[in-house]
């Protein structure tokens, strides 16, 4: 997908406005997002496997010149996936996803090593963080397009501090579904009522809240970081 293409796709004229859209999609009702997913699935030919706004994100936003900053081809992310031997991963940690190449092609590579009535979301349970608010909702609509269950922080993960979470629940366990998109605030929320077994779930998996975060989970410090990104 060309710039132009993503530009009309999501409605907007000014490059810098499109992350904006980007958010205001994934915040819509569920069937009305659903919807867009679908047809935005169809634009890239079902390419599940690549990240559709990595050569948009890269040449507009991504800061080379300043921080040297550039993004995993993905002829790399693939190999590193299979050296990974992500096919029998129990759970997947990326510290810097970025739009989220790097998960994708992990996912990718473990959703095509088993059927789709043998792959479960709920097998392949995701962490990643991302520093860059402008960033996150191409992370998040990357991920909850594709199914995937897990967590995502909008923080620093040396700091280990947060400014926001976001919770990705595939309610029914289903490979061919989308996840929802829970922003948790208060970081006390996790996912429950996932199968422990390679099977569909009888009861729709929840999120709940516990009453005192771990001691070596990130501090959530929303309102310390000002100016938004860093």
């Amino acid at each position: 997908m060309n710039k132009a293409e993503c530009l009309q796709f999501f409605g907007v004229d000014d490059i810098m406005n499109l992350p904006k859209a980007v958010e205001r999609v994934i915040q819509l009702p569920t069937d009305e997002r659903d919807r867009i997913y679908r047809e935005f699935m169809r634009m890239n030919n079902y390419e599940m496997g690549r990240d559709w706004f990595q050569r948009v994100y890269e040449e507009e936003f991504s800061q080379r010149k300043n921080q040297g900053q550039d993004f995993t081809p993905i002829e790399v992310t693939e190999l590193c996936a299979m050296i990974a031997g992500v096919e029998t991963a129990r759970n997947v940690h990326e510290p810097t996803a970025g739009t989220g190449q790097m998960i994708i092609s992990a996912w990718w590579t473990w959703a095509r090593s088993r059927a789709p009535w043998e792959s479960f979301p709920s097998q392949f349970p995701i962490t990643v963080w991302e520093i860059l608010d402008r960033t996150i909702p191409f992370l998040l609509f990357n991920l909850s397009i594709r199914g995937i269950t897990g967590y995502v922080y909008n923080g620093d993960t040396l700091e280990k501090t947060v400014k926001r979470k976001y919770i990705l629940l595939n309610r029914h366990d289903d490979a061919l579904g989308f996840s929802e998109i829970i922003p948790d605030d208060t970081g006390t929320m996790i996912i429950r009522g996932l199968p422990e077994t390679t099977r569909r779930l009888d009861i729709p998996a929840t999120v709940y809240v516990r009453e005192e975060p771990k001691a070596d989970e990130p501090k959530h410090n929303i309102n310390t970081k000002k100016g938004g990104e860093r």
